[in-house]
Protein backbone atom coordinates (compact mmCIF):
# COMPACT_ATOMS: atom_id res chain seq x y z
CA UNK A 1 0.00 0.00 0.00
CA UNK A 2 1.35 3.73 -1.08
CA UNK A 3 0.86 5.64 2.70
CA UNK A 4 2.51 8.89 1.21
CA UNK A 5 -0.84 10.21 -0.07
CA UNK A 6 -2.27 9.58 3.06
CA UNK A 7 0.59 11.03 5.02
CA UNK A 8 0.42 14.12 3.14
CA UNK A 9 -2.89 14.66 3.31
CA UNK A 10 -2.55 14.52 6.90
CA UNK A 11 0.07 17.37 6.73
CA UNK A 12 -2.15 19.83 4.58
CA UNK A 13 -4.54 19.21 7.27
CA UNK A 14 -2.51 19.94 10.46
CA UNK A 15 -1.62 23.12 8.13
CA UNK A 16 -5.25 23.94 7.74
CA UNK A 17 -5.58 23.60 11.50
CA UNK A 18 -2.83 25.52 12.78
CA UNK A 19 -3.96 28.54 10.17
CA UNK A 20 -7.26 28.18 11.00
CA UNK A 21 -6.05 28.81 14.78
CA UNK A 22 -4.18 32.18 13.81
CA UNK A 23 -7.09 33.22 11.76
CA UNK A 24 -9.64 32.77 15.08
CA UNK A 25 -6.74 33.62 18.16
CA UNK A 26 -3.95 35.39 15.76
CA UNK A 27 -0.09 33.93 16.45
CA UNK A 28 0.92 33.11 19.51
CA UNK A 29 4.02 33.47 21.43
CA UNK A 30 6.74 34.38 19.09
CA UNK A 31 5.66 31.87 16.36
CA UNK A 32 5.28 33.08 12.25
CA UNK A 33 5.19 30.77 9.43
CA UNK A 34 6.86 30.44 6.37
CA UNK A 35 4.97 28.71 3.39
CA UNK A 36 6.52 28.29 -0.01
CA UNK A 37 3.91 27.26 -2.83
CA UNK A 38 3.69 26.41 -6.11
CA UNK A 39 3.12 30.20 -8.23
CA UNK A 40 2.46 27.93 -11.73
CA UNK A 41 -0.98 26.75 -11.68
CA UNK A 42 -4.18 28.24 -12.40
CA UNK A 43 -6.15 27.61 -9.04
CA UNK A 44 -3.23 29.88 -7.24
CA UNK A 45 -4.12 33.67 -7.38
CA UNK A 46 -1.69 36.10 -6.59
CA UNK A 47 -0.79 38.91 -8.77
CA UNK A 48 0.43 38.98 -12.11
CA UNK A 49 3.68 41.47 -11.48
CA UNK A 50 4.21 38.52 -8.43
CA UNK A 51 4.11 35.78 -10.44
CA UNK A 52 6.02 37.47 -13.47
CA UNK A 53 8.65 37.12 -10.68
CA UNK A 54 7.99 34.24 -9.27
CA UNK A 55 6.85 31.73 -12.06
CA UNK A 56 7.31 28.36 -10.37
CA UNK A 57 7.25 28.89 -6.64
CA UNK A 58 7.13 31.80 -4.10
CA UNK A 59 7.57 31.85 -0.14
CA UNK A 60 5.74 33.80 2.45
CA UNK A 61 5.97 34.81 5.89
CA UNK A 62 2.94 35.36 8.10
CA UNK A 63 4.43 37.84 11.07
CA UNK A 64 3.63 41.04 11.33
CA UNK A 65 2.30 42.38 8.02
CA UNK A 66 -0.80 39.94 6.80
CA UNK A 67 -4.97 40.70 7.41
CA UNK A 68 -7.91 38.95 6.54
CA UNK A 69 -6.37 35.65 6.89
CA UNK A 70 -9.27 33.82 5.80
CA UNK A 71 -8.99 29.48 5.88
CA UNK A 72 -11.31 27.36 3.84
CA UNK A 73 -11.37 23.26 3.73
CA UNK A 74 -9.25 23.45 0.26
CA UNK A 75 -6.86 26.93 0.49
CA UNK A 76 -6.13 29.99 2.37
CA UNK A 77 -6.30 33.35 1.59
CA UNK A 78 -4.25 36.32 3.24
CA UNK A 79 -3.68 40.09 2.59
CA UNK A 80 -0.35 40.80 2.02
CA UNK A 81 1.86 43.82 0.51
CA UNK A 82 4.29 43.30 -2.07
CA UNK A 83 6.52 45.97 -2.89
CA UNK A 84 4.15 48.22 -0.98
CA UNK A 85 1.48 47.00 -3.22
CA UNK A 86 -1.65 45.44 -0.79
CA UNK A 87 -3.36 42.06 -2.46
CA UNK A 88 -5.21 39.14 -1.22
CA UNK A 89 -3.61 35.76 -2.73
CA UNK A 90 -5.45 32.32 -2.64
CA UNK A 91 -3.32 29.47 -2.11
CA UNK A 92 -4.65 25.93 -2.24
CA UNK A 93 -3.15 23.47 0.33
CA UNK A 94 -3.12 21.01 -2.56
CA UNK A 95 0.00 23.95 -3.84
CA UNK A 96 2.01 24.06 -0.78
CA UNK A 97 6.01 22.95 -1.25
CA UNK A 98 7.11 23.37 2.68
CA UNK A 99 5.58 24.91 5.79
CA UNK A 100 7.48 26.06 8.60
CA UNK A 101 7.36 27.96 12.33
CA UNK A 102 10.96 28.76 12.53
CA UNK A 103 10.59 29.84 16.26
CA UNK A 104 9.23 26.52 17.69
CA UNK A 105 11.97 24.67 14.74
CA UNK A 106 9.36 23.34 13.02
CA UNK A 107 8.73 22.11 9.61
CA UNK A 108 6.96 19.93 7.34
CA UNK A 109 7.86 18.75 3.71
CA UNK A 110 4.80 18.34 1.31
CA UNK A 111 4.43 17.46 -1.80
CA UNK A 112 2.14 19.50 -4.16
CA UNK A 113 -0.92 17.65 -6.05
CA UNK A 114 -2.35 18.82 -9.59
CA UNK A 115 -5.50 21.11 -8.84
CA UNK A 116 -8.38 19.18 -8.77
CA UNK A 117 -12.25 19.43 -10.28
CA UNK A 118 -14.92 19.49 -7.73
CA UNK A 119 -15.80 16.07 -8.69
CA UNK A 120 -12.40 15.21 -7.32
CA UNK A 121 -12.28 16.88 -4.09
CA UNK A 122 -11.48 14.54 -1.34
CA UNK A 123 -12.83 14.75 2.12
CA UNK A 124 -11.65 17.88 3.88
CA UNK A 125 -9.74 17.87 7.43
CA UNK A 126 -12.83 18.83 8.66
CA UNK A 127 -15.36 15.96 6.95
CA UNK A 128 -12.43 13.58 8.47
CA UNK A 129 -13.93 13.84 12.26
CA UNK A 130 -17.55 12.72 11.30
CA UNK A 131 -15.77 9.38 9.82
CA UNK A 132 -14.61 8.68 13.00
CA UNK A 133 -15.79 5.25 13.99
CA UNK A 134 -16.25 4.71 17.95
CA UNK A 135 -15.11 1.35 18.56
CA UNK A 136 -16.69 0.62 22.19
CA UNK A 137 -20.02 1.23 20.14
CA UNK A 138 -18.97 -2.19 18.24
CA UNK A 139 -17.96 -4.50 21.04
CA UNK A 140 -20.51 -7.24 22.38
CA UNK A 141 -21.40 -6.63 26.08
Amino acid sequence: MDYAPYLQKALRCAVHDILTDVAEKGLSGDSYYYMTFETNRADVKIPDFVRAKYPQEMSIILQNQFSNLLVDTLFFEVDLAFGGVAATIHIPFTALKFFADPAANFGLTLIPEKPQTEKEIPPSCSDMSSKVIDLESLRRR
